[in-house]
């Protein structure tokens, strides 16, 4: 009798591993906990990433993924099932493994390959690693390499219009072992006039002035222009103005300044006219020069703070000088901007007014 019941349970204990086995290459699945497969199977398809109702059912708030990295005994203690994602990350620096669940169907998560614009003063994302949109309580697993001062990879997570960021370097001296990223509404930093943003709004000012009476905003010169006196504002104060025959973009670059100062274009740009202070470039290593260009220095400005216009939109109000004629003009314009969080400067210019300035 011993030997028949002995035969049945390693049958059933065959049938088991047979329905427990893998989905495909690159994905190992291990058999969860009964209760962990009910959930999953209660909310499998729900909760999207529009799913406000989803996000209060599951009682996560805020929380969009937990990472967990390989030296931690958390990252060994998760059971369930595995995903496994091959990065194709090679570096000389050593890779660090990674794991992360979710509380929520829904949010999409990616990891880029990011390299430090300081013309923006932001990263620019040069490449996309892995890019997901989670399970609940589904394990995902992937190796990267962890630097110690300026990062070469971020984590991304998005879900019903809130993000969160994490970079990939190391937190002082050591490697943060389990981190909650935790989605936040997109709130931009304060204008000031140490901004880089700012730098885009005097350009935009000095230009209706500059242009004002012989030329339309809409002119391709125009446009074209005054983005390279941003970019040479924003430049002048990386190298103590100090400059240089040309200064090299990207198109991410170029875009993120063209985008942000005329978004009304709507990625529609004019074309480039033969006399301008921006051309293609012919170096490997970027796809815009730019010639230095200061409106041929006809002006100084002066930063009169930023008033919140109550509809979504703040007014940066700014006092340019015009030095061009007899004596000097002061002209006091409001460059109308909103948040944007596409934009890396955090803003957009929608546009720029005359308005009175405080005296005294």
């Amino acid at each position: 009798m011993k030997k028949i019941t002995a035969v049945l349970l390693a049958f059933i204990m065959l049938l088991s591993f047979a329905a427990c086995g893998g989905k495909g290459d690159g994905e190992t699945t291990t058999e969860a906990p009964a209760v962990q497969q009910t959930e999953e199977a209660n909310t499998k398809g729900n909760g999207s990433a529009n799913d406000k109702g989803g996000n209060k059912e599951d009682g996560s708030g805020n929380l969009l993924i937990t990472l967990y990295n390989s030296d931690s005994d958390e990252y060994h203690a998760l059971k369930g099932k595995i995903e496994t994602f091959d990065t194709g990350i090679d570096s000389e620096y050593g890779m660090t493994g990674f794991r992360f669940v979710s509380p929520k169907n829904g949010v999409k998560v990616r990891l880029e390959g990011i390299m430090w614009s300081p013309i923006v003063n932001d990263y620019e994302c040069d490449c996309t690693y892995l890019e997901i949109t989670t399970e609940k309580g589904k394990i995902y697993e992937f190796d990267c390499c962890v630097t110690e001062t300026i990062p070469d990879f971020r984590l991304v997570a998005e879900y019903d219009g809130k993000i969160s960021e994490y970079y990939m370097s190391m937190d002082g001296e050591s490697v943060k072992n389990v981190i909650e990223m935790t989605g936040e509404e997109f709130v931009p930093e304060e204008i000031t006039e140490d901004s880089a943003f700012y730098q885009l709004c005097v350009a935009r000012a000095a230009s209706k002035i500059y242009y004002d009476g012989f030329a339309e905003n809409d002119d391709p010169a125009v446009v074209w222009d005054t983005v390279a006196y941003a970019v040479t504002l924003n430049h002048a104060k990386m190298v103590g103005e100090t400059y240089y025959d040309v200064i090299s973009l990207t198109t991410w670059e170029l875009e993120s300044y063209m985008d942000s100062m005329y978004p009304e274009l709507k990625g529609n740009y004019p074309g480039i006219p033969e006399e301008c202070n921006v051309e293609g470039s012919m170096k490997q290593y970027s796809d815009y020069d730019v010639t230095p260009y200061l409106f041929e220095r006809f002006s100084t400005n002066e930063f009169y703070g930023v008033e919140d216009n109550g509809d979504g939109t703040y007014s940066v109000k700014i006092r340019i000088d015009d030095y061009r004629f007899e004596g000097y003009e002061e002209f006091g314009l409001a460059v109308i901007v909103k948040p944007d969080a596409n934009s890396p400067f955090g803003y957009v210019i929608t546009d720029v007014v005359d308005c009175e300035l405080p005296r005294g």
